[in-house]
């Protein structure tokens, strides 16, 4: 090979350690650069054949095999934004632009901007959106990602269930009142007068147009000691759209037993159709067949079906399932422990302020109600990361589709809101690495040096 090829040798080294040190230098500047995985510079050698008998290949140096990408985790920095967002473990966020184009980043800075005229979505300071799904989505594929991701509004939901838990006063006497006998809508200021029942409990719910109306229960002691008896009523009767007659506003009747141990023993509801009906001659509902009483509501015209759950449920068999939030039958004064409805009027977006680990981004709205209204879903590539090409920014695109997983399942990864995944560039390996660049290549120019003093010595003599 002689001098010259000596000399080219020692400069495949240093065209090698000048890219190492490229690599190297762009770990160190992309210290801070949220997401970023660091890069190795791998080495191979290169060998020619030979005639010689002894040795057939010489070394003639080495040259750049690969430039890997490590994709191991970095840091969690802590930034108290929601909508900052860490992935702990496996996957990237697939993000889209405007054009269409697909990528993927571990770099979680997202902030809400508008993606339609009905939606916003979590884009990145690039103006690209990141995906995801429906909430209830378990798996997905690239057709069931979408970038719109939380609605503007939600619209008015009409209440269909009101649980309610309530304390009945055992210490009250007996009495033969009858509410549906005394209750009078003619008198529209007060259709029963106080004096014909023992307690009464308004409370809101929401017809379909989002308007908060409130009902109004009635509860009186019947002549047996252990039962009550119980109207549900519209607070305001002219509010009812089926007409008038003595039962307007009235839509629920029953009657509740109780057991020694003051929890609900058995039950008979009956639905009031209609303001002029026969009080002797209610409908009864079935409650084997529907578990729980129902009636439906008329307001303004406007009907809903509703539920009332006050703890207890009617099995097919006739016995009765109990829950812990049973109402129940103690010497106490009348209470109303629990009230929860699940209707609610119109509501603008206000913020979001929880994204889970399992990628579920809530939202509030200004009617007070918080939604899990997507599901983001993680990029999968491992075990083919070598697929993912940089193309800057903190992004890559891939050749391959990749698998698509719910954060939080089997610990592949998982998202963490309020946080950043730092770059996973150990600054002192980078600078260990650099000296040993350093020497390799002063090295390398070392042997520059003497082949050409040796070749300089032989012209001299020759």
């Amino acid at each position: 090979m002689g001098l010259f090829g000596t000399m080219f040798t020692g400069y495949s080294g240093l065209f090698s350690d000048i890219i190492a040190m490229d690599v190297t230098a762009d770990n160190i500047s992309n210290l801070n650069s949220i997401g970023f995985k660091r890069s190795r510079t791998e080495f191979m050698d290169i060998l020619i054949g030979s005639n010689e008998i002894f040795c057939s290949e010489k070394g003639c140096g080495t040259a750049v095999k690969n430039i890997k990408t490590l994709f191991t985790q970095g840091s969690i920095q802590t930034t108290d934004i929601p909508t900052d967002l860490a992935i702990i473990g496996k996957g990237f966020f697939p993000v889209i632009d405007k054009e269409g184009n697909i990528f993927y980043t571990r770099d979680g800075q997202f902030f809400i901007n508008e993606a339609d005229e009905t939606h916003y979505a979590l884009q990145n300071s690039l103006g690209m959106y990141l995906l995801g799904a429906d909430p209830d989505a378990i798996q997905v594929t690239f057709g069931d990602l979408k970038p719109e991701l939380i609605p503007k509004i939600i619209p008015a939901k009409a209440t269909s269930v009101i649980e309610a838990q309530l304390i009945f006063d055992s210490r009250k006497p007996t009495n033969s009142n009858n509410l549906l006998e005394k209750y009078n809508a003619n008198n529209l200021e007060e259709p029963l007068e106080e004096g014909y029942y023992q307690w009464a409990w308004e409370f809101p719910v929401y017809d379909p147009m989002g308007n908060e109306i409130y009902l109004k229960l009635y509860t009186d002691k019947t002549e047996n000691f252990n039962e009550y008896e119980i109207l549900l009523t519209l607070a305001d009767p002219s509010l009812d759209g089926r007409g008038d007659g003595k039962l307007k506003g009235a839509f629920l009747y029953g009657k509740l037993c109780f057991g020694d141990t003051g929890l609900i023993e058995s039950a008979e509801f009956y639905e009031i159709p209609s303001p002029d009906a026969n009080i002797n001659n209610l409908p009864e509902l079935d409650l084997t067949k529907i578990g729980k009483p129902k009636f439906t509501l008329n307001v303004q015209g406007r009907t809903q079906e509703i539920t009332l759950d006050l703890g207890f449920e009617v099995n097919s068999d006739g016995s009765y399932t109990l829950y812990t939030d049973s109402s129940k039958f103690l010497a106490q004064s009348f209470a109303q422990l629990f009230y929860t409805q699940d209707g609610y009027p119109l509501g603008m977006f206000d913020r979001v302020e929880v994204i889970t680990e399992n990628g579920l981004i809530k939202a509030w709205y200004t009617n007070g109600k918080d939604i899990e209204v997507a599901k983001i879903f993680l990029a999968d590539f491992t075990g083919y990361e070598d697929t993912l090409t940089r193309v800057g920014k903190n992004l890559f695109v891939s050749n391959s589709d990749p698998i698509f997983f719910s954060p939080g399942i089997d610990e592949r990864g998982k998202v963490l809101s309020g946080a950043l995944e730092g770059s996973n560039v150990d600054l002192a390996y980078e600078m260990l690495n650099l000296i040993v660049l350093q020497r390799a290549f002063q090295s390398n120019a070392k042997v520059i040096t003497t082949a050409d003093q040796i070749l300089e010595e032989f012209l001299r003599y020759t």
